[in-house]
């Protein structure tokens, strides 16, 4: 439904009510009152209609309807039949809506740290990533749809496609404000899809033959390429618009350097792990890894704990990370840091493990046994695995009881903030 076609709706059933004629922009008035406005004006510029029951605000305010007619010169009799004939109607098509900061959140509120880093050699954990982070064309070309954190595309996306009402009063808000940066970010995520590629559609059109399954995909294409251009459109929109959740959406889909640096210069929320997935360079992706490590990302954290960062090992070791622990205390013995060390050892043995007790063990290596512990029956190839216990100084009756404190202190810290 169209805000165009409910307003006819409206009317007819508001004539059908009472005898008072109930002009279209008195219809508008009568709603915005219904969502506690005082003019359809600032229910305009604040909010959107919506229907087939989203997740918006209640739109059954009667007593506001009855004093909005009345302001409006409707009779107080037709008022009370008006307010009633309209309280029907919203509870028929399901009638809300939604706030434009309600909105707005919805759109740059991914879950913190959405996707997550591995290290050095290794890739993207996420299946579906394509092609390597260190790549970037210097273009403003569109190359493909990657987009926010997938749960806030599906959330907006049900709000959109659930809400045919919602949808046209966003298509309607861009039209009349052009510069409406939350309308446009909405309506770039509702279409928001891969780039379609155009190559079989080009070669129909150079007198190829396509086979039925090709010319499936070039019939695909026709259908999928103007709503691609919608998504391109408007994302491009509310980027120039300075809204930087959108602008990070942009430099993933165009990507180089440029469209980094732009979303880097700009104020506002941005999610950390994603801008450290398109930094043009290790300075850059590193920062932002310190941003995403702030913000209480642990995968950020492991990543720099992995190239030496002593503040990301201690948070870790903090948060109960052994394999942190264990190098925070191999480091304090080869720094001859004695009660350091000890401090270590007594925060594992907190969390259950004792730093001093070896755990390296023979395996099977190949073969039917393979992972399995080494059994000299059986003979055959062996590795070893496993961490060799840590031989710790000699300290006082005092150093001891000091570092005990610390380990307690550190474990009841993190503790508290579970």
């Amino acid at each position: 439904m169209t805000l165009k076609e409910l307003m006819h709706l409206a009317q007819l059933r508001l004539k059908a009510a009472t005898a008072f004629p109930v002009k279209r922009g008195h219809v508008l008035e009568l709603l915005a009152a219904a969502a506690r406005f005082k003019t359809w004006a600032a229910f305009d510029s604040a909010a959107f209609l919506a229907d087939k029951g989203t997740d918006g605000e209640d739109l059954k305010a009667h007593a506001l309807i009855v004093g909005r007619a009345i302001q409006l010169e409707i009779p107080a009799t037709d008022a009370l039949r008006v307010a009633q004939a309209l309280c029907g109607l919203v509870e028929e098509l399901k009638l809300s809506f939604v706030e434009r900061e309600k909105l707005a959140s919805v759109l740059h509120r991914t879950p913190p740290h959405a996707r997550e880093y591995l290290d050095d050699e290794d890739e993207w954990s996420e299946d579906d990533w394509e092609g390597d982070w260190k790549e970037h064309r210097e273009t403003d070309e569109p190359k493909r749809g990657s987009g926010s954190d997938p749960a806030t595309k599906v959330q907006v996306q049900r709000l959109l496609t659930t809400s045919p009402l919602l949808l046209n009063c966003l298509e309607r808000a861009v039209k009349l404000r052009p510069n409406d940066a939350v309308a446009h970010f909405a309506l770039a995520t509702f279409y928001r899809c891969d780039r379609p590629s155009p190559y079989l559609y080009e070669e129909s059109l150079k007198g190829r033959k396509l086979s039925t399954i090709e010319q499936g995909w070039a019939d695909n294409y026709l259908r999928a390429a103007p709503v691609y251009e919608k998504y391109f459109r408007h994302l491009r929109t509310a980027t120039s618009l300075g809204d930087r959740m959108a602008a990070l959406e942009y430099a993933e889909v165009v990507t180089g350097r440029t469209a980094y640096e732009a979303v880097d210069q700009m104020t506002g929320h941005v999610d950390a792990a994603r801008m450290a997935a398109i930094a043009p360079d290790e300075t850059h992706r590193m920062k932002w890894f310190r941003v995403a490590a702030d913000e209480g990302s642990i995968d950020a954290l492991s990543v720099l704990a992995r190239r030496g960062d002593v503040d990301a090992l201690k948070q870790l070791a903090a948060l109960g990370d052994l394999d942190a622990i264990r190098t925070l205390a191999i480091d304090a013995v080869d720094q001859n840091q004695s009660t350091d060390a000890w401090q270590w050892q007594h925060l594992a043995l907190l969390h259950g493990e004792d730093l001093t007790v070896s755990t390296m063990r023979a395996y099977h290596d190949g073969g039917q046994r393979d992972g399995q512990f080494y059994n000299s029956d059986f003979g055959g190839a062996l590795y070893a695995e496993g961490d060799e216990g840590l031989d710790l100084p000699q300290i006082s009756k005092v150093e001891l009881a000091e570092a005990k404190k610390r380990a307690r202190d550190i474990f009841d810290s993190a503790e508290a903030r579970r």
